[in-house]
C-alpha cells in the first residue's frame, strides 16, 4: 500500500498528490506534525513528501513522481517535460511563500485554511498555526531575497501568463487534450494555494488559466 507523508501546505506534496490523483493511484496519507517530524521515524530524511510503498522508501516530489509513473501510471513524457519540471520546481514554487506568507497576520490566516480537516486537538493545531506564522514570513522574506523576487504578486502573473503563452500554447492541456506529468506538477504546487485568493485573483487576470485551472481541478482533486 502507498503512503504519502506530508503537510497540507507543502506545494510539493501536492505536486505528488495531483499526480497520484489524476492517475487513480490508491493511496493514504500521512499528515506529519512539524516539530519532532515523529512519523518520519522509519527514515533519516527529515523533510516531506516521503512517499512509502511497502518496504520502498522515495523521497522528494520529483523522484516520488517518477517512481509512480514508472511503477504504476506509466504516462507517456511530452518533448520537454524536464525544462517544464524544472521550472515549476525552480521558478514557479518561489512565488508561492512571499505571497502566502506576506506577514504575521495573513500567514496566519492562511495556515487555517491549510488545517482545515486537521485530526489534531484544538490547541495542538492553534500552537502549530501561531508558530507557523511567526516562522514562516521569515522564510518568505529569505526566498524573496534568494531568488530576487521584487514584487511577488506581479511576478507570479508572469510567470503563470509564461505557462500559458508558452506552456499551453493554445492547446486544453500542455500535453493536448489530456494532462500529462507537467500538467500534474504545475497545478500541483498552485493547489497549496487554493482558497487565498491569489489562484482566484489570477485566474480573473487570465481567464486561459483559469480555465485550465478549473479543468485540472475536476481531475486531480479539489
Amino acid at each position: 500500500m502507498i503512503t504519502l507523508y506530508q503537510f497540507n501546505s507543502c506545494p510539493f506534496c501536492w505536486k505528488v498528490k495531483a499526480f497520484l490523483n489524476y492517475t487513480k493511484i490508491p493511496y493514504d496519507v500521512v499528515e506529519v506534525t512539524p516539530f519532532g517530524m515523529k512519523e518520519l521515524d522509519f527514515t533519516d530524511h527529515k523533510k516531506v513528501p516521503v512517499l512509502k510503498d511497502d518496504a520502498e522508501i522515495v523521497v522528494e516530489s520529483s523522484a516520488i513522481v517518477h517512481y509512480l509513473n514508472d511503477n504504476y501510471a506509466h504516462l507517456l513524457p511530452a518533448p520537454q517535460d524536464d525544462e517544464w519540471q524544472a521550472w515549476v520546481d525552480n521558478t514557479l514554487v518561489h512565488y508561492l511563500p512571499p505571497l502566502i506568507h506576506p506577514n504575521i497576520g495573513k500567514s496566519f490566516h492562511n495556515l487555517g485554511l491549510v488545517m482545515t480537516g486537521s485530526k489534531d486537538g484544538a490547541v495542538k493545531r492553534f500552537f502549530v498555526r501561531l508558530v507557523g506564522a511567526m516562522v514562516m514570513p521569515r522564510v518568505a522574506n529569505k526566498m524573496k531575497l534568494k531568488h530576487t523576487i521584487q514584487n511577488p504578486a506581479a511576478e507570479f502573473q508572469t510567470a503563470l501568463a509564461h505557462w500559458v503563452d508558452k506552456g499551453l500554447a493554445g492547446k486544453d492541456f500542455y500535453a493536448g487534450e489530456q494532462p500529462g506529468l507537467v500538467d500534474t506538477s504545475v497545478f500541483g504546487v498552485l493547489r497549496s494555494a487554493q482558497g487565498m485568493g491569489i489562484l482566484e485573483t489570477a485566474a480573473v487576470t487570465n481567464p486561459a488559466f483559469g480555465r485550465w485551472y478549473e479543468a485540472c481541478r475536476g481531475m486531480m482533486g479539489a
